[in-house]
C-alpha cells in the first residue's frame, strides 16, 4: 500500500510539470502558430473565423467567457482587432490578460510592420492603420519570427517546458525558412511581376514574394470600389500588362465582372487568406501554397 501511495505521489509530482495552458488568439492564422508551438501543453482556440474579416467582428458575451478563462491571449495587434478585442479584455474580467499584462502578447508591432504612413493622417485617408499594416500573418518569414516570440512568452508562463516550446519554434520557423526559398523559386518561373488585390490583406506575402501592387481594387483602405476607381484600375491593367487580381475571399468578388469585360486577359482568382479560409486550409503552409498555385494558374 505504502508503495502504491509513493508511485501515485511520483505520478502527480511529475504531472505538475506539465503545465496546461489555456490559450486564446485573437485569429484562426495565430491559432495555429500556437498550437505549433505548445502542442499537447496548451489548448488552443482563436475569435474570429478564416472565413471573417479579422476588422470587423462582434465582441459576443460568448468570446468574454472563452477570455475569462485564458493565460493568455495573443493577438495581431497594430489596431487590426482595435473595434472589438478591449471590450472582450473588458468584459472577460481576466486580470492577467489586460494590455501590458504578462498574459496578452500582441505580435504585430515587434516583426518590422510595412506600411507605416508617415506625416498626419485622417478618417478621411480610409481606414488607415497608425502603426502598419496588420496582415503579417500572410508573410511566412515573419510568421516564423511570431513563432519564436510565442515560443518565448509559452516559456516565461511555463518555465518546467520552456525548452519544449522554444524547440517548437525553431522547428516551425526553420520549416517555413526552407519552404519560402521553394515557394519563391516557383512564383519567379511564373513570370508574374504584378498583381493587383482588393484590400492590402496580402502586401506582406506579396512584398515577400517580389510582387509589385500598381493598384488595389478599393480606392482608399476600407473604401469600397467606385465606378471611377474601377476604370482607373483597367487603364492600369490595359497599360502595364497586369496578368492577375487576387480577391480575398470575404470581399465581393463580382467587382471583377466588369473589369474582366474591358480587360478580358486579366486572370481574376478568389483566395483565402486565413487559416480555415477554405477546404483543406488548416495551417499556414496549406495558405502560402494556395496562394503560390494561385499565381501559377493551377
Amino acid at each position: 500500500m505504502n508503495s502504491l501511495k509513493y508511485c501515485l505521489f511520483i505520478t502527480l509530482l511529475s504531472g505538475s510539470a506539465s503545465a496546461s495552458l489555456n490559450i486564446v488568439t485573437t485569429t484562426t492564422d495565430l491559432r495555429a502558430i500556437a498550437a505549433e508551438v505548445a502542442g499537447s501543453l496548451a489548448s488552443v482556440e482563436s475569435i474570429a473565423k478564416g472565413t471573417q474579416d479579422p476588422h470587423f467582428i462582434e465582441a459576443k458575451p460568448s468570446f468574454m467567457v472563452k477570455a475569462s478563462k485564458a493565460d493568455l491571449i495573443i493577438s495581431n495587434g497594430l489596431e487590426l482587432e482595435v473595434g472589438w478585442l478591449p471590450s472582450i479584455l473588458s468584459g472577460s474580467r481576466n486580470p492577467k490578460i489586460k494590455a501590458g499584462e504578462k498574459g496578452n502578447l500582441e505580435i504585430g508591432p515587434a516583426i518590422d510592420p510595412l506600411e507605416v504612413p508617415t506625416g498626419k493622417i485622417s478618417r478621411a485617408d480610409g481606414d488607415v492603420h497608425p502603426d502598419g499594416n496588420p496582415h503579417f500573418t500572410l508573410d511566412p518569414i515573419r510568421v516564423g519570427k511570431a513563432a519564436l516570440l510565442i515560443g518565448k512568452k509559452l516559456g516565461e508562463l511555463d518555465p518546467p517546458n520552456a525548452a519544449t516550446y522554444a524547440k517548437n519554434a525553431d522547428a516551425l520557423n526553420a520549416r517555413l525558412t526552407e519552404k519560402t526559398k521553394a515557394w519563391m523559386a516557383r512564383i519567379a518561373k511564373t513570370g508574374v511581376k504584378k498583381v493587383i488585390t482588393y484590400h492590402k490583406t496580402l502586401t506582406y506575402f506579396l512584398t515577400r514574394f517580389s510582387l509589385e501592387t500598381p493598384a488595389i481594387l478599393e480606392p482608399k483602405p476600407g473604401i469600397p470600389p467606385t465606378s471611377g476607381h474601377i476604370i482607373e484600375v483597367i487603364g492600369l491593367i490595359k497599360t502595364q500588362k497586369i496578368p492577375l487580381i487576387l480577391v480575398e475571399n470575404y470581399f465581393d468578388p463580382t467587382v471583377t465582372t466588369k473589369i474582366k469585360q474591358e480587360a478580358p486577359l486579366v486572370r481574376t482568382v478568389t483566395v483565402p487568406v486565413a487559416v480555415d479560409g477554405a477546404p483543406g486550409i488548416t495551417k499556414l503552409d496549406d495558405l502560402y501554397e494556395t496562394l503560390v498555385k494561385s499565381i501559377e494558374g493551377k
